[in-house]
Formats: C-alpha cells, structure tokens, sequence
C-alpha cells in the first residue's frame, strides 16, 4: 500500500515555528485518512475496525475538550471519576461511529483542500470523494493538539452533540443520557451483524 505508507509518513512532517514533537495538523488529518483507508481496506469486522481505530481516535481527537463543551454546565456538576467515566464512554463511541461509517473500500479517496490558522487553532479543510462522484466536505477543527469538531458540508458534529445531549439531560436526566450512548455503540454493532446475516441468507 504505497499511498497509505506516504500517507502515514505524517509523523515525521513538521510545521515552521511548531514544536518539534507535534507534527502540523495537516500532515495529522493525512495520517488520519490513511488508518480509515487502511480499515476500510483490511476486510476486518466491525470489532476488528474498532480495535484498529481505536487508539488512532485517542491520539486524533481531544476527547476531554469535546466531553466538556458537549455537556455544558452538566460537565462541571460531574466529579472527576465521572468526567473520566463519560469521557470514556464519548471516545468509544466516536470509535464505534468511524468502525460503522467506514466499513468498506470502494474506490473512496480523501484530499486536503487548505490548512490555515483559525483564531483558537487550525482548521484543515478536505474532501472525501465517493465513488459513485459524490464529494462530501469534512472540515477539521484543532485546538491545541487534537480535533474538537468536525463539519460534514456546512453541520458541525460538536454543535449536534451539545444541542442533542443537553436535551436529554433536560428531559430525562443524566443516566439516561450514559444509556443512550451505550445504546448506540450497541447500535452500530449489531447493525453490522444484521446485515452481514442477511447476506449469509441467515
């Protein structure tokens, strides 16, 4: 897989002026790219794409900062172990939902557009190119070292989450929101399961 070694080659690219630790948010979005190809590519099962996406969306995206902003004033009525607890719970979600949307290889590609300064980070703007001609926009937001929102053509995720997770604490109450998103890694999974026995004629 030439492409997907290129793509991976991020680690050792660094931006002008950054720490020498920290490869530029660019090159970390490439890289991003490439373990989503390399799953999708891998014919592994959903389990097996989590597996191998999951330390990959620890090390990409800023958890803590996404739990905190999701929740609101929630997050600051939580003691730390239940922060901890949410936060856990958030990120494998986030790995459930990458395991589930990208599931198999079609011929799908992504390309970086621009990678500027924003006023509290960056921003790396891409595609992601269908095989059927249909061209999705993905729009990274960093803050200082790892992604706290993603806009899929013009819809920011996090603003979805906050808006989505704040109705249900209002409605039903916090542990009813713990469920929901234990709900929906269920989800995601058996989703998967269903429709591989439906091509197994099960």
């Amino acid at each position: 897989m030439k492409p997907l070694a290129r793509a991976l080659a991020f680690a050792v690219l660094l931006p002008t002026g950054s720490v020498a630790e920290e490869p530029d948010p660019g090159a970390r979005v490439t890289g991003f790219h490439g373990e989503l190809l390399a799953a999708m590519q891998s014919g592994l099962d959903f389990a097996g794409r989590s597996e191998a996406l999951r330390d990959r969306v620890a090390a990409f995206f800023d958890i803590e900062t996404i739990s905190r902003i999701s929740l609101g004033r929630t997050w600051r009525s939580l003691d730390a172990p239940a922060q901890a607890e949410f936060s856990e719970l958030l990120q494998r979600l986030i790995v459930a939902t990458y395991a589930s949307r990208f599931a198999t290889y079609s011929g799908q590609s992504f390309h970086t557009l621009s990678s500027e300064a924003a006023s509290r980070g960056w921003v790396v703007k891409t595609e992601l190119a269908r095989s059927n001609g249909e061209k999705v926009t993905l729009d990274y937001y960093f803050r200082d070292a790892g992604v706290f929102n993603v806009v899929a053509d013009g819809v920011s995720d996090l603003s979805l989450r906050r808006a989505d997770y704040n109705s249900i604490v209002k409605s039903d109450g916090y542990a009813a929101l713990l469920e929901h998103l234990r709900s929906k890694i269920a989800e995601y999974a058996s989703t998967e399961e269903d429709s591989h026995k439906d091509t197994q004629g099960e």
